[in-house]
């Protein structure tokens, strides 16, 4: 039962605390988000590799080459997705407190941060991760030696 206190109609249990206000929350809700970019940057890397090494792949066999500008655009794409979710992870883990530029700096510099990263959260198994995004990067260059292998 709860007493009333205060103006008419207003109900009011006695007794009640607000909750503190600083601190992180403790809801799984807010962890969602941060699996959802996370799943979503990872899918989109291994599909644009998986579109990507399959037309490199099939140019390949026909003795063909794709542009210089289009796997410059495709290591691009490639490399800010992952720094993508690098810099979901560390918000996640509350590694650090995201900057400004700590995007930017894993974007641009996504060969010394992401091992960096990786190897002080994860330890073996962060290598075992950044084998795999390499494995993501020379993924066509496989794919032509294959292909041009088999033709």
């Amino acid at each position: 039962m709860v007493a009333l206190r205060g103006r008419w109609k207003t109900v009011c249990a006695r007794g009640a605390w607000l909750a503190w206000v600083p601190g992180p929350s403790t809801s799984p809700l807010a962890d969602m988000a941060f699996d959802g970019i996370k799943r979503l940057s990872v899918l989109g890397a291994v599909g644009a590799s998986v579109v990507f090494t399959t037309y490199d792949g099939w140019l390949t066999s026909r003795h063909l080459a794709p542009d210089e500008h289009l796997f410059s655009a495709y290591r691009f794409v490639l490399a800010a997705l992952l720094a993508t979710w690098l810099v979901t992870d560390a918000q996640e883990r509350h590694r650090d407190r995201p900057t400004f530029d700590q995007g930017g700096f894993a974007l641009f510099l996504f060969v010394l941060y992401a091992p960096y990263y990786l190897f002080s959260t994860r330890r073996a198994r962060g290598v075992l991760i950044f084998g795999g995004m390499v494995f993501l990067f020379v993924l066509p260059q496989i794919a032509e030696l294959v292909a041009s292998y088999v033709s």
